[in-house]
Formats: C-alpha cells, structure tokens, sequence
C-alpha cells in the first residue's frame, strides 16, 4: 500500500558531453533506469531542443553509485543526433533523432534460485530512430505530418548491447548500436514475421504473415522489458506499429553468442493503440495502450501475449490524450502514470501527472487517483498559458525497501518556434525543464527485483 509520495526535485538537470549541455540549448528529457550490480544503477535518458515540437536528439547513459539519485560515475553517449543523416543514400540531409529508451538485464552478481545467473551483466538498451526535416532558412523543425512518408521510410528501434566494466566505474559496449531485427530477418525488406518495412529506405513488398495486413515501421514502448520466465533468459515488452496495432517481442539470451536475440513475435492487436506497457500481474499479463485521437485507454489481459489476446476494455477514467506507463509495483498492485485534461485544474492533458491504481479483476477500473506532481502547484516558472508539461515518467525496478522511484520529464509546451505554440520559450521556461523524480512511500518494506549475495 502506498502510504505518500514524495517530490524529490529535480535528478538530472544538465548532460555534460559536448553537444549536449545547456550552453548548445539542449537538456535532459525521456528518462528510464534499470539497477545494474548491487551498488550501480544505470539511468538512460534522451536530450531535447526547441527548435519545434518533438525535437528529441541523442541517448545518453549515467551510470551512479549506491542509488538511482547516487553520486554520477561515469557520463557518455549511446546515440548521436546528427543535421546531415542520408537514410537513403541519395544525398538528401535529415536529422536524426532518438526519443524513449527502455533498458533490461540482469544485474551482475545477482542471484536466481540462489545461483549466480548466466547472462548477469549483460544489459540491453533500446530507442526509437526518425528522420525530420530541418529548414535551413529559418532553423526550425517543418511539422512532421507534412512529412508523413519520411516517417514511414526511416521509423525504426535500435539497440545496442552492454555490460559494466570490471572496476564497475564504466559501461563497456559489447554490441554497437544496431536496428532491431527478428532474428532470421537480419536482412532483406522484412524486419520481424508481420513486416514488409520501409524502414530505412526499403520498398514495400507483400506476404506478410499474421492474418493482417503487413507492418511498415515499428515503434518503442516507453516501459522497461520484464522477465517472461523464471531464469529471466527470457524477456518481453510490447512495441507498436502502424496502423495503430500493438504485438508484444520476446528477446531470448543465446549463451554462444554471449547476446540477446529477438526470436519471437506475438499477434498483432488491432485496436488503435500506441505506446504500449506490459506488465506481470497475478500470473497473467497486463498489455495497456495510449488510444489514438484521445479517449479511455485500452487495456488487454491475457495468459500469454504470444497467443490469443482478448478485445481490449476502455474504462473511463482516466480520458487520456498524453503519454501513460502500467507498472505493477512493488506492492503488487497494477498502476498507471498519466495526465487527464477532464480533471486537470487547468484544463492540461500534461500537468498535473496523475497516478490510478488499476483493477484488473473489475474490468481495469481506475482508483486511488494521486497527484505525483504539479508543476503550477510547485511554483516553477511555467504559467499555464505555456503550457506546463510534466510527461513520460517511468517506474524504475524496486531495489529494496520502502521507497520506489518515479522519474518524469517537466517542459514547457512552447519552443524556439513561433509558429508551433505562438510564443517563444522563455529563458525561466528554459531552465525549468529536465527530469525530476519522486519517491513513492510504502507502508511495508519489499524486496527488491533482485537478489545479491551477501
């Protein structure tokens, strides 16, 4: 039962590396996390401009010590937004842009059945990949939806495989950034059984299985993979594709490569959903997606995401038009972090951030709503005619104890872009945004995730 939450203020307010500071007109946004080894704890995290709405760049990693708010170890770049990015070999200058990364793995050193595990240290992380087009005349984004077939041709995930070094002061890369593929479609059109991709400039063709018609482009879900099996050799998350369908990939740990591999792919679940969770509950699964246009969110449960999934229930609250995230927490009770313009005191579909307890046994009915944060409530710099945003917040794996960590992003809705908001972001809007965090307060003490030796 959670008894509070806590505002812990804000965790990462500027990167570091070149390119990427406050000085470049840049800062942190996207959170996520994962634990790592017993004292390491890796949060990843995409930077942002203003240059228009959804100016998402590069995936960075920290890597801290002792907490997820811990002292910074170590700081560095897992993908690089570039102005100049030729997805098709043609000449053609697009940026390049990496949003939500998600990361899974086993922590080193951690114990499963009281048994050191096989595939311990060896950590995935994931991110979206789109071209936009950036005007060289006015250095501002053109709205994507000009632009819609650029974003079928070069929509993609990315992934790239790492593990911590000996001394655990650093990561080491032991896969370099790729595009995910199923395995046994590491070439050619297709990317995984349901696609016929145009991903990266490749043209459609037919013959799609599944019993619908062919994917396109694939998308990334903003919540962290979860163990599918006892040894967590296996693990699940559920990405989304066009036309507003949803299909849980299973990534399974090949002990020769020293790797994990896509292998498997669930239905596809027509529903008009985007931005899927999957979450463990009770010894069945939880899939929940953002409904497309606005509306109640969908919410599927299953016995297995890889075979027959039910229609999908649409209680209402909450109305949702904003990014949402299901975790089970560590209480075991099934939750989702959301905003809900109906009953916002502003009117915002992104302040305050809300959290419902969900009930899968009553048809997913919502209660227990909390207010996680608020940022008109709290003061900061960011009128409500602005826009205050406080979005993508994730729940970060339980390490033990009474607390659990939330982080989230707070902006502002306005950018360098006149044209996109009507009004130019101020310098006080500017230094206001970045990720923040939350503690949530049980009433009891839980274990953590994982296991360690003494």
């Amino acid at each position: 039962m959670i008894e509070r939450i806590e505002y812990r203020g804000k965790l990462i307010h500027e990167c570091r590396l070149p390119g990427e500071t406050r000085a470049d007109d840049v800062f942190p946004a996207h959170p996520n996390g994962i634990q790592v080894s017993a004292r390491r704890f890796l949060l990843v995290y995409a930077t942002r401009t203003y240059r228009g709405g959804d100016d998402d760049l590069s995936i960075v990693y920290q890597l801290r010590e002792g907490a997820y708010d811990g002292p910074l170890l170590a700081e560095g770049i897992l993908a690089k937004s570039v102005n100049d990015w030729d997805p098709f070999d043609d000449g053609s200058a697009y940026v390049r842009q990496h949003g939500h990364p998600v990361a899974f793995g086993v922590p080193r050193g951690a114990l499963i059945e009281g048994q050191p595990a096989p595939n311990a240290n060896l950590f995935v992380v994931k991110w979206r990949v789109c071209a936009r087009v950036l005007d060289p005349a006015t250095g501002f984004l053109v709205a994507s939806r000009t632009h819609s077939d650029l974003s079928e041709r070069t929509q993609g995930v990315e992934w790239v495989q790492l593990r911590l070094n000996e001394a655990e002061d650093d990561i080491e890369i032991v896969q370099p950034a790729q595009p995910l593929r199923q395995r046994g479609y590491e070439e050619g059109d297709a990317f995984c059984s349901a696609a016929v991709g145009t991903m990266a400039g490749r043209s459609r063709t037919d013959g799609a299985r599944h019993g619908a018609s062919p994917i396109c482009q694939m998308n990334q879900s903003f919540v962290q993979a979860v163990p599918f099996n006892e040894d967590a050799s296996e693990w699940a998350d559920v990405n989304h594709f066009d036309s507003g369908r949803l299909a849980a990939l299973k990534y399974r740990y090949d002990p020769q490569r020293g790797v994990y591999e896509w292998v498997e792919m669930g239905p596809l679940i027509d529903e008009q959903l985007f931005e899927a969770s999957l979450a463990r509950y009770r010894g069945a699964w939880a899939i929940s997606g953002r409904p497309r246009g606005g509306g109640s969110i969908g919410w599927l449960r299953t016995a297995d995401p890889f075979g027959a999934v039910p229609p999908a229930a649409r209680p209402t609250p909450p109305v949702n038009s904003s990014p949402l995230t299901a975790y089970t927490y560590a209480d075991g009770v099934l939750r989702v972090l959301t905003g809900d313009s109906t009953i916002s005191p502003y009117g915002l579909n992104r302040n305050p951030l809300y959290l419902w307890d969900i009930d899968p046994d009553s048809g997913f009915a919502a209660s227990k709503r909390r207010t996680v944060f608020d940022i008109v409530a709290a003061g900061l710099p960011i009128p409500v005619e602005s826009r205050p945003t406080c979005d993508m917040a994730k729940l970060l794996p339980h390490a033990g104890g009474q607390e659990q960590i939330i982080v989230y992003r707070v902006r502002c809705g306005n950018t360098n872009d006149p044209s996109h908001t009507g009004t130019v972001i101020t310098p006080a809007e500017k230094e206001t945004g970045g990720i923040y965090y939350a503690a949530v307060q049980y009433a009891d003490s839980y274990p953590g995730v994982w296991q360690f030796a003494t």
